[in-house]
């Protein structure tokens, strides 16, 4: 079944959601015209009730609802993936997104792709605060450190260190906060 998430947990994250910086607005707001934020509401609640056995239809309702977001924003993201507070989604369009471990913080932009590369079947493990430029590439078993930035653009396939940016086709670090 995964990991069950209190109820509590549910609500102070959709708490932190709502004062989330990279959404603007008020809360009805983002709920109906912000599709990132929108997609992120959805999956967090899909998420709780997978873990509760007695809601279960209720789940598989959401799920589909879930379903029906990822086909129209373009935004695939596992239902057994627990996103971690300050997850962001800036834009929409193109995300696919499955690391083994995502630390708090990370912001998504258009196009990213997260995930594993076919040979290993472990994918990225991100640290805290990144940020995803878009049309990033992050594949392979890898870390992705605390603070980093992946350029637009990047096709990111060795480990990152802390507060590196990286940039390019091969994706090689251009500045390294230490």
């Amino acid at each position: 079944m995964g990991r069950k998430q209190s109820f509590v947990d549910l609500i102070r994250e959709l708490r932190s959601d709502a004062r989330n910086p990279a959404y603007c607005g008020t809360f009805a707001g983002k709920l109906l015209f912000i599709p990132g934020f929108k997609y992120v509401f959805h999956h967090r609640i899909c998420y709780y009730l997978r873990g509760v056995w007695w809601l279960m239809p209720l789940y598989c309702i959401w799920l589909c609802y879930l379903n029906h977001l990822r086909v129209k924003y373009g935004i695939e993201i596992s239902s057994r993936f627990h996103m971690p507070d300050g997850f962001s989604i800036a834009h929409f369009g193109g995300i696919v997104f499955y690391p083994e471990k995502c630390g708090k913080g990370v912001l998504v932009r258009q196009g990213v792709t997260v995930g594993n590369n076919g040979k290993s079947l472990r994918g990225p493990r991100i640290g805290n605060n990144v940020q995803f430029g878009a049309h990033s590439i992050v594949i392979g078993d890898i870390t992705i450190g605390d603070h980093a930035v992946i350029g637009a653009g990047a096709v990111v396939t060795k480990d990152v260190p802390p507060g590196a940016t990286v940039v390019g086709y091969r994706a090689t670090i251009r500045i390294q906060v230490h």
